[in-house]
């Protein structure tokens, strides 16, 4: 057997000592899957090690440079895996609790420090969710097994290359390890400033318990207003050291060129040479102070580039981004997914799941998971009828006259008889209407009319009324589908932009919902009236714009034979603009208008009627 064979075997040894002896195989997750990784990896000297959520919680132990003990690879195997078991059993135990974390940090930013204009904040947030994560972990890990685990992080920071030159956010998870433990890990820091910050916050992570569920989001809060603040003390003196030794450097050089003017006086003896030097000296001075300022600006850059890049020594398992819990499938956490959808801003959740690396979902992928939960049963429009339908049929008839010469068929009325006699050989075609319906009632269909002019604004923006529109319209859709009702969809700006005809496919319509707003408004009286007459069913209308209805005349005549029908007419209204037209027309020929800022209000106002 050779030695990868033999510390495999080792790794596996350990493995199960803490699933059977520690745990006594209560855990509900399967073992660590376990790999040695080459010596060209780039992970070969710390190893990689992390979490992958898919049908359950699948750790990934992937050891790097081995140590030569078979005694002490065990140990740290033990270790390790009682890390990740911690992030399973203790924080962030749910993946909404991760989601949460990640949410509070975001907050944080966005609330206090978003002068910082940080590009990769997104991605910045799991690794501090992580760091937070791993000082609740190992601080329990420590209460129960504090020699092992003292002497693992000690090996880890070292692994990484020590800590003594690391900057003071990139220190701050041992520190508040070494705080919380009461225990030296060998990083001898002298700046008491910060040694006064991290005893204060490693107090807010001992209250009430370090594993404290309810206590998480809070500390990671207030973990990562510490971190941010720190992170400025960096940049600012990174800052000062540059400005300091361009100073210096421009003192050299300005003796430098001192000592040469005077070199230069004394052998030409000339005051015209000596002008003329000045001159010269001046206007290189200026040039190398412009040069000066711009390599001080790119340093300024350079630095922040630095200390935004990664943490020198990182947290012991996580992504390329710090990451501990690496997302395999959207549909397996579906339960969080929408939870947190509905705690959250659209927005919100678009960067949560990306500072999460739920990078399977697209944009609009998000959107629509967000729009559905938020939405859920918002405007139940009940409309009933009862079951059956409509069916349009035509026969010949003769044509007579003072009937429309458009109506007379030539070639029906030489099909019967060689002669034009009118009222006797003359045929048209007409048309009837058979009526058929039993007992039983079921909802009527419904016909989406959106808005999607310039006016309405984006779709994710949430002062924008197609942010409010789209709402309305997926609570409507929800709605329709716990019915079983068929959908269609017209979307109108300039021309018709979508055009769905009677439909059961509801994920197609809420793919076409998610339309930003562009061009004018000409209201689609055409395209209305040709969805409608392909639907045998007693239908319900609902028009959300926020502009006015085009084709006055033209469409109150139309909807008012389609309210004589039996049909139903609903007019969402969105904003307060008082020059809208058409709609009190409407209203008198029994449509229900409702007018309101939001789709809440809207709902209010059915909800109002319905009651």
């Amino acid at each position: 057997m050779d030695n990868s064979a033999i510390y495999l075997q080792k790794a596996l040894d350990a493995v199960e000592c803490v699933f059977q002896c520690e745990y006594k195989n209560s855990l509900g997750i399967p073992m660590p899957e376990i790999k040695l990784l080459l010596a060209d990896d780039k992970h070969y000297t710390t190893g990689e090690y992390y979490i992958t959520i898919g049908n359950t919680w699948q750790i990934h132990l992937n050891f790097g440079k081995l140590p030569v003990s078979f005694a002490e690879f065990q140990e740290e195997v033990k270790v390790l895996t009682r890390h990740e078991i911690g992030h399973y059993m203790c924080c962030p135990f749910d993946t909404i609790t991760y989601f949460r974390m990640l949410k509070c940090i975001l907050s944080v930013y966005d609330k206090e420090f978003k002068h910082l204009d940080l590009q990769r904040i997104n991605s910045i947030c799991g690794d501090i969710a992580n760091q937070a994560a791993d000082i609740i972990v190992d601080s329990r890990n420590f209460y129960f097994n504090p020699k092992e685990t003292v002497k693992s992080e000690i090996n880890w920071i070292l692994k990484c290359g020590g800590i003594e030159n690391s900057p003071r956010h990139s220190k701050l998870m041992f520190l508040m390890k070494e705080a919380i433990w009461k225990t030296s890990l060998n990083i001898y820091e002298s700046d008491t400033e910060l040694k006064d910050i991290v005893s204060s916050l490693a107090n807010t992570f001992l209250e009430d318990g370090i594993e404290n569920k309810s206590l998480f989001t809070h500390k990671t809060e207030e973990y990562a207003r510490v971190f941010f603040q720190l992170f400025i003390k960096d940049k600012n003196k990174n800052i000062k050291e540059s400005n300091d030794q361009q100073q210096s450097g421009q003192q050299q050089s300005g003796q430098q060129q001192s000592g040469q003017q005077q070199s230069g006086q004394q052998q030409s003896g000339q005051q015209q040479s000596g002008q003329r030097q000045s001159g010269q000296q001046q206007n290189g001075q200026r040039q190398s102070g412009q040069q000066q300022n711009g390599q001080q600006q790119n340093g300024q850059q350079q630095s922040e580039q630095e200390i935004n890049g990664s943490m020198s020594v990182k947290p012991k398992d996580g992504d390329k981004d710090g990451n501990a819990l690496i997302f395999l499938d959207p549909e397996k956490v579906k339960d969080a997914l929408e939870q947190l959808a509905s705690e959250t801003t659209i927005s919100e959740f678009e960067r949560i799941l990306s500072a999460a690396g739920l990078n399977q979902l697209s944009e609009k992928d998000k959107e629509k998971l967000w729009f559905s939960v938020q939405s859920a049963g918002m405007i139940p429009i009940e409309e009933v009828g009862n079951e059956g339908a409509k069916d349009n049929y035509t026969y010949p008839t003769n044509w007579r006259i003072g009937d429309s010469i458009a109506d007379l068929d030539m070639m029906l009325t030489y099909s019967t008889a060689p002669k034009l006699i009118p009222g006797i050989t003359t045929k048209k075609w007409e048309q009837s209407v058979n009526e058929y319906f039993g007992v039983e009632q079921r909802q009527k269909d419904a016909l989406l009319v959106v808005d999607t002019s310039g006016s309405m604004g984006a779709v994710s923006r949430e002062t924008d009324n197609m942010h409010q529109a789209v709402l309305a319209a997926f609570g409507i859709l929800n709605y329709f589908e716990s019915r079983k009702g068929k959908i269609a969809l017209v979307e109108f700006s300039d021309n018709v932009k979508e055009y769905i005809s009677w439909t059961n496919e509801y994920e197609r319509i809420r793919d076409k919902l998610l339309t930003n707003g562009s061009g004018g408004t000409q209201f689609p009286i055409h395209s209305i009236r040709e969805i409608l007459e392909q639907s045998k069913n007693e239908l319900i209308t609902v028009i959300i714009t926020d502009g006015e209805l085009g084709n006055i005349n033209e469409s109150v005549t139309f909807f008012e034979d389609y309210l004589n029908d039996e049909n139903k007419l609903y007019v969402f209204l969105l904003g307060n603009s008082k020059s809208c037209r058409g709609y009190d027309r409407l209203a008198e020929i029994g449509a229900k208008v409702y007018q309101a800022d939001n789709a809440i209000d809207f709902c209010d106002m059915v909800m109002d009627d319905l009651n």
